[in-house]
């Protein structure tokens, strides 16, 4: 089948959400009286914040997420930023006739707020969330209900992505995945999970959905 959709994740994909990530759980960190170690939760980033609530703060995930909440607004306007050559990759995909999409796992009011920030809304014409589906990333309920509102194959479709969490995602789903080492993962990581493509470079992606 012709490729005709790239679906991307959100944080360390098309989003620099790391700094404002790695600050927020910090400040959650310090005032829940959590110890910090070598910021393993850092490793957590593309699961949903609900479950890493449970792990880090059980009996206190409501309150846990109401503080993350609360930090992440505050600073969020001052660090949160799209990555360099993000938005002008979307355009040209757009104007090559791809259909692009978002698939993540972060709850939709800060997903929106986040693509509204960045400016990168304009360019996704479907946003599925972790609130939109029943079972979240690594499972594929994400990715399919991504394709049902494009009303397309797996086949037909990339999902492109910077963690492990993203390439399984994509593997159960059966859509291809392409793996991106400008965020999370190391590109050691990502060919642990074996993406069926990694790429360095914005302009690699682009070459590469050419061929």
């Amino acid at each position: 089948m012709q490729l005709k959709a790239v679906i991307f994740d959100l944080d360390g994909t098309i989003i620099d959400s790391l700094p404002l990530i790695k600050l927020t759980f910090e400040k959650v960190f310090e005032d829940f009286g959590i110890p910090w170690g070598n910021g393993e939760v850092l490793k957590t980033v593309g699961l949903p914040l609900r479950d890493v609530a449970a792990s880090y703060a059980p009996g206190r995930v409501e309150e846990f997420l109401a503080a993350y909440v609360k930090i992440q607004n505050k600073y969020q306007e001052k660090l949160l930023k799209a990555y360099p050559g993000a938005a002008e990759t979307l355009e040209t995909l757009q104007k090559r006739g791809y259909r692009l999409a978002l698939a993540t796992s972060k709850r939709r009011p800060a997903t929106i707020a986040g693509l509204a920030l960045t400016g990168l809304d304009r360019y996704l014409e479907a946003v599925v969330t972790v609130e939109d589906v029943p079972r979240p990333k690594p499972n594929p309920d994400t990715l399919f209900k991504t394709l049902e509102l494009l009303k397309m194959e797996p086949a037909e479709a990339v999902y492109v992505g910077d963690s492990w969490y993203d390439i399984l995602t994509g593997k159960n789903a059966g859509v291809p995945t392409i793996g991106v080492t400008w965020g999370m993962a190391t590109r050691e990581e990502l060919s642990a999970h074996t993406p069926d493509f990694i790429v360095d470079t914005w302009e690699e992606l682009l070459s590469l959905l050419d061929r």
